[in-house]
């Protein structure tokens, strides 16, 4: 088959590729095809072909029309198909469009159906797989664009694995409320479900606007979203205490950003359901989920996926049995953890937001955790801020009681070493988070800094604020 040239490094627009930028090339083996799924879905539509496969507001697409999407031959014409850009914004037409690219063997870039021309451009500079494929982008813990790129069958077998370790089956109705651009909604919720026969149902935007009405109306009994969204829908049940009894609910999963021990206690004492920590990242996939048991972190590996934690705490993953000739394969994740005797993942932190305090290295999560526990602190963040000899602890706090910065400073002393210990407490009216609920730290920086020149004290951004596309 003949190979198109090499890409030049920049896209339509002729703007060179910024080099903060990278790809990492992921699970990416031999030429993909979807036969997992094709099978997957050949076998509901055999039973029940007007199933819903996909539904997304008044739009639906079933699972007769998918398996017949599916059984088309791509076009052999000799000619390596080009990388297709694909912006999403969470309706059904993206997915019969991405299927359709998919099938007829072209490479697939799926990004954000909100991002700009020039982030479009940027984007898919960094995309050219040497063969079918789809295409993810996340900001990363860094905030640099990162492009990672999967292969269709690793894809879809570990879409498929959490769905079975999740306990996702045939005739659930899974929604997931978070954009599907994301690998959590696109692989885990949207392939996951459609692997073990559901219906999946997606929504345009994250919000807690909607949330009764499409766990009412779309008999909703899978529900997959981010700690940040369970804290919405929690009130929500405080002010329809009833709301339990008329849903169809028998599963909640909470990922994207660490769920805190209060707000899963809150969601099991009002909907009477456990909320399951699952981990996983656009690069590695999804790699565990929570069973509902008490104490599990995050929950244990699922069957495609190892974990180890190395010397420094770093927790490695890999795929199960797949080696890719430059050693065991062992992928560095960034974040800090420990596995317990039964195999659960606990995670602790992430090595690239340790502070460096006068050569001490502190672990925000760390400091976090006792912050949030003092009954006067409804939210909190903990980050480094330049002080007059280097960088120093600095506390930004949510707070919903009667307290003094003393008094948290005191609260603080008794549990923490003093280097661990805040100098500053700054009281801020929220948070910023991402839209998937990931604290944006550097807003509250700059804002701190900001006042501190004199200038009019920056309010940090709105969570619901968009976060960059990627």
């Amino acid at each position: 088959m003949a190979r198109s040239p090499p890409r030049a490094g920049a896209g339509q627009s002729g703007i060179p590729a910024d080099p903060r930028w990278r790809v990492d090339r992921v699970d990416h083996g031999e030429p993909a095809v979807l036969s997992l799924l094709a099978a997957s879905v050949a076998r509901v539509a055999a039973a029940d072909a007007a199933r819903v496969a996909v539904r997304s507001g008044p739009a639906e697409v079933t699972y007769g029309q998918l398996a017949e999407l599916l059984s088309r031959a791509p076009a052999e014409d000799g000619v390596r198909a080009g990388p297709v850009v694909l912006p999403v914004t969470g309706a059904v037409a993206d997915v019969t469009a991405l299927l359709t690219h998919a099938v007829a063997a072209r490479p697939v870039l799926v990004l954000d159906g909100a991002a700009t021309a020039w982030e479009r451009d940027r984007a898919s500079a960094l995309f050219d797989p040497p063969g079918p494929a789809v295409g993810l982008c996340t900001s990363g813990t860094t905030g640099l664009p990162t492009v990672v790129t999967a292969d269709w069958p690793g894809l879809l077998a570990n879409a498929r694995e959490f769905a079975v370790a999740a306990r996702v089956g045939d005739g659930d109705v899974v929604w997931c409320g978070t954009p599907l651009h994301h690998r959590y909604c696109f692989a885990a919720g949207l392939f996951g479900g459609l692997s073990v026969g559901a219906t999946v149902v997606l929504t345009p935007g994250l919000g807690p606007a909607d949330f009764v009405e499409r766990l009412l109306t779309d008999r909703v009994t899978v529900l997959m979203s981010v700690p940040y969204l369970y804290s919405w829908y929690v009130e929500q049940l405080e002010r329809e205490p009833d709301l339990p009894g008329r849903w169809s609910l028998r599963r909640c999963i909470a990922a994207g950003s660490p769920l805190a021990p209060d707000l899963a206690a809150r969601w099991l004492r009002r909907a009477g359901l456990p909320l399951l920590s699952h981990y996983g990242s656009t690069e590695d996939g999804q790699i565990t989920v929570g069973r509902g048991e008490p104490g599990e972190g995050v929950g244990r590996p699922l069957a495609d996926r190892e974990i180890r934690v190395g010397a420094d705490g770093e927790v490695l993953v890999r795929r199960r049995g797949v080696h890719d000739g430059s050693g065991d394969a062992w992928r560095r994740t960034g974040d800090t953890g420990h596995v317990d005797a039964v195999d659960n993942l606990h995670l602790i932190g992430r090595l690239t937001e340790r502070l460096n305090i006068a050569g001490r290295k502190v672990d925000p999560v760390e400091v976090e955790d006792v912050l949030i526990r003092h009954p006067a602190v409804a939210d909190c963040v903990v980050a480094a801020a330049p002080g007059k000899v280097g960088d120093e602890v600095v506390a930004f706090v949510v707070i919903a009681g009667a307290a003094t910065d003393t008094e948290l400073r005191s609260y603080l002393a008794g549990l923490l070493s003093a280097y661990k210990l805040p100098r500053q407490v700054v009281r801020v009216p929220e948070v910023p988070r991402s839209r998937t609920g990931k604290v944006r730290r550097g807003a509250l920086v700059a804002a701190l800094l900001g006042a501190a020149r004199g200038a009019t004290p920056a309010q940090p951004a709105s969570g619901n604020t968009p976060p960059p596309s990627c």
